[in-house]
């Protein structure tokens, strides 16, 4: 009996293909083929692993381990559903495991369908797993066989191998299946050539060996296996490089291998290209190949980012691959800049012999100067000297002692102090002072001591009483004790006299003792040698020697009493005169032609000394002025060539000067023209010349003028300087300066023009535009007025044609009619 669904199908398809059949009553027929094809389908269906089925049906499958197996069971059967369907391990235990769980084997619910679902097959999982149902009572069981056999993969077999040059060497290629594969090599890629063992090559289970290997070896292999039983391929291609022994080219120091202390530096260690190499980096201490430090560094650099002192030394690179290795080194300088680390003061006894100590570091080990400033006692002067490793020690180099460290990276310099402990010392052991009655001298005993020194006053007098020298004693020990600076203030009276008084000073070193004579003063002795070196008739120049036999301070200058010879006897009362030794001994604003006496004496200290005899001269009589003299300061003007000369007044002889002639000249060579401009400058001392050229040289001669006549030539030549501004002037040429110039006069032409047309109609442009206007208009009246008497007055070239804007016209021309009318016309 037939479901309902198929007897449904029976009638659908009734009313449908065979619907004729069925009218004419062959209706069973028809059921019987609907049956048997039914039949056929349901066979089709359950073959195809729907499930809700009614017959049994088994497969068998094959899957490698580790892959994932799924199945459906369908059931799409009226009245049945998934709840019908069961499916079972390959123990016959009931799955129920559903997604998500640990379980490695669970089903999962569809719609209409329950699917098995096997995560990661292993071998342990083979067997026949089932999908149950029960079909109008009786079970029917879709079986799946399922064997699982080890996958063909390969072991030991990397896609980039080494062969090593010059020896046998192997590829190594081995695979492994369910059962042992077979091999085959082949080299190439887009003509491969098949490897089989012979002289060349070795076929081994653990790969194929390469005999002799060389460059030419070097390529890509194939590694093609294959297991019968399961009919599994798989190819392997390795890329296969040849190894050879490392050769290093050379290590690269940048910048470069000696390099300063804080700077950067990177090694690099230049290698021939070759596969798979190995780097070793090892400094070498202190020259010593059996001691070493392996640095970190794998790479084929070296970078020493802050460099010290530490990082120089040797360092080699060391390359290595399975061929071999190869090694290199290089040597790294590092330069320090030197610094001083131990100079101390010190504190020395005058005498002593020392050693001055200053350390310092440095790469290359810096160049030790050692000096000092050594001072002069008696010329008070100072000087820098080196001092010595091994020096005895002076007290004049008390004070700072330099010590400069030098190398090729710079220098270093620091000071200490040296403290010497040293007996006194005075500038001069002997002096020399002059004293008279009223003068105070002040006796010093200044020294320099180290420690301080004590200090004693003693008096040797010269011819006095033992009384006397007691009590001048005393009294130097009364004023010591209020003495400041070490001076004493003597006055030659009843307490002190003239002789010898001694100063020791003495400390823990030692003791000095110093002598002061004191001397008494007398004022200088008479002149006897003044003579006249230069005589004018206002003026006369002498010459005076110092007066011989001097006792006491020096000469400081000299006096004169003078007066005209007629007036010398007659009174006490005469002019005088006092000059420094450093000033010209002349007498000036004298009368001329006149005679004059004049004595002369010395000064110093002390005093006047007595007058020498008397001198007699006679001035000469008026005459030209002398000549005048340069003036060379410099006095700035207003343009760079101009200059201003000046001079100073010369003597007058008599007659003052009352003109000055002043030509001056260009100095060219022989070849030039001179060219000389002549002034007369009255009662003044310059004249600014100018209109000078410039970088020109030029003569200046002065003469001065009196009421007797001129002096001689005063000459003087000068250069003036270069004019800076002519650099400044326009640069561009005289024919581009008139061509702007004519451009520009072109320019307001035709502005102006412009500005007549817009105002008055009047200029060239309106002339063009008022021609055109009329030849265009009057063409044809003009062509029929010959003689241009219907012309307007505008159009007149004669004046005495022109009419009043408002006047009467002689002649008129009808355009329309063509007629013309007028005064004298026939119409």
């Amino acid at each position: 009996m037939f479901p309902s669904s198929v007897s449904a199908q029976i009638d659908r398809l009734c009313s449908t293909a065979h619907a004729s059949r069925c009218k004419k009553g062959g209706k069973v027929i028809v059921l019987k083929m609907a049956t048997l094809i039914l039949s056929v389908v349901c066979v089709l269906f359950i073959r195809g692993c729907s499930a809700c089925f009614n017959y049994d049906d088994n497969k068998s499958m094959s899957i490698a381990t580790g892959n994932t197996y799924y199945q459906e069971c369908i059931c799409n059967e009226t009245g049945y559903g998934i709840q019908n369907l069961e499916w079972r391990d390959k123990d016959d235990n009931v799955i129920s495991a559903g997604p998500g769980t640990d379980s490695n084997i669970y089903l999962e619910y569809q719609g209409d369908r329950v699917n098995l679902h096997i995560e990661n097959i292993s071998k342990t999982m083979s067997g026949t797993y089932k999908c149950i149902t029960k079909f109008e009572g009786q079970q029917y069981a879709q079986n799946f066989d399922i064997e699982a056999y080890e996958p063909l993969i390969f072991h030991n077999a990397p896609k980039t191998q080494y062969l090593l040059e010059g020896s046998d060497s192997r590829i190594d290629c081995i695979a492994r299946g369910d059962s042992e594969p077979i091999i085959n090599w082949e080299k190439g890629v887009d003509k491969p050539i098949e490897i089989k063992s012979g002289e060349k090559y070795q076929l081994t289970p653990q790969g194929l060996i390469v005999k002799n290997v060389t460059v030419k070896d070097g390529g890509t292999y194939k590694c093609a296996a294959s297991v019968i039983q399961t009919g599994e391929q798989a190819d392997r291609f390795i890329n296969v490089q040849v190894l050879t022994v490392p050769v290093i080219k050379n290590i690269n120091a940048m910048p470069e291998a000696t390099v300063g202390e804080g700077e950067s530096l990177t090694l690099e260690c230049i290698v021939e290209p070759m596969p798979e190499p190995e780097y070793i980096w090892r400094k070498i201490e202190n020259n010593n190949e059996n001691s070493s430090q392996i640095l970190n560094e794998t790479t084929n650099i070296i970078v020493f980012n802050n460099v010290s002192i530490n990082d120089s030394g040797i360092y080699e690179c060391i390359v290595q691959n399975k061929a071999g290795n190869a090694t290199r080194k290089i040597e790294v300088t590092v330069l320090q800049m030197p610094k001083i680390i131990d100079f101390k003061n010190r504190t020395e006894v005058e005498g002593t012999n020392i050693t001055i100590i200053c350390n310092a570091t440095g790469h290359p080990e810096p160049n030790i100067t050692i000096s000092a400033i050594k001072r002069d006692d008696y010329e008070d002067g100072e000087y820098v000297v080196i001092i010595p490793p091994d020096w005895q020690v002076e007290h004049t180099y008390q004070g700072s002692i330099v010590c400069e460290a030098t190398n090729e990276m710079g220098s270093d310099v620091k000071e200490m102090y040296l403290e010497v402990l040293h007996k006194p010392y005075f500038n001069k052991l002997v002096k020399f002072e002059w004293g008279w009655t009223g003068k105070t001298v002040n006796l010093s005993c200044a020294h320099k001591s180290n420690p301080p020194a004590e200090i004693v006053w003693r008096y040797h007098g010269n011819d006095i009483r033992t009384e006397e020298q007691v009590e001048i004693n005393k009294n130097l020990l009364e004023m010591l004790s209020s003495a400041k600076d070490h001076y004493l203030p003597i006055i030659i009276d009843k307490n002190f006299s003239y002789g010898i008084y001694e100063c020791e000073a003495k400390n823990e070193i030692g003791a000095v003792t110093k002598t002061v004579t004191l001397k008494q003063g007398f004022v200088p002795p008479e002149i006897t040698n003044a003579s006249i070196i230069d005589l004018t008739a206002t003026s006369v120049l002498f010459s005076i020697e110092e007066p011989k036999g001097l006792t006491g301070p020096d000469i400081v200058g000299f006096t004169a009493e003078y007066d005209k010879a007629e007036n010398y006897n007659i009174t006490n009362i005469h002019n005088n005169r006092t000059w420094g030794l450093e000033r010209p001994f002349k007498l000036e604003k004298l009368k001329p032609n006149t005679k004059y006496q004049i004595k002369f004496a010395a000064q110093n200290a002390v005093g006047t000394g007595p007058w020498g005899e008397t001198l007699e001269f006679i001035t000469l009589k008026k005459s030209a002025p002398e000549p005048p003299v340069w003036d060379l300061d410099f006095v700035e003007t207003s343009s760079a060539c101009d200059q201003v000369i000046k001079w100073k007044i010369p003597e007058d002889n008599g007659e003052p000067i009352d003109m000055y002639t002043l030509r001056y000249c260009t100095v060219h060579n022989i070849t030039y023209e001179r060219i000389c401009v002549e002034e007369n400058v009255e009662k003044t001392t310059h004249l600014e010349l100018r209109d000078l050229e410039c970088n020109t040289t030029y003569s200046v001669e002065l003469v001065a003028h009196n009421a007797i006549g001129n002096s001689t030539v005063a000459s003087i030549s000068f250069v003036t300087p270069v004019n800076t501004t002519e650099e400044s002037e326009s640069i561009l040429p005289a024919g581009v300066i008139i061509g702007i110039a004519v451009v520009v006069v072109i320019l307001c032409i035709v502005l102006l023009d412009l500005i007549l047309y817009f105002w008055k109609k009047q200029g060239i442009l309106a002339t063009c535009c008022c021609k055109n206007n009329k030849k265009t208009k009057n063409t044809t009246l003009n062509s029929r007025d010959k003689k241009g008497l219907l012309r307007d007055n505008c159009e007149s070239t004669d004046d005495s044609l022109k009419r009043p804007n408002k006047g009467h016209k002689e002649y008129e021309y009808n355009k329309t009619t063509g007629i013309i009318t007028g005064k004298h016309s026939a119409v």
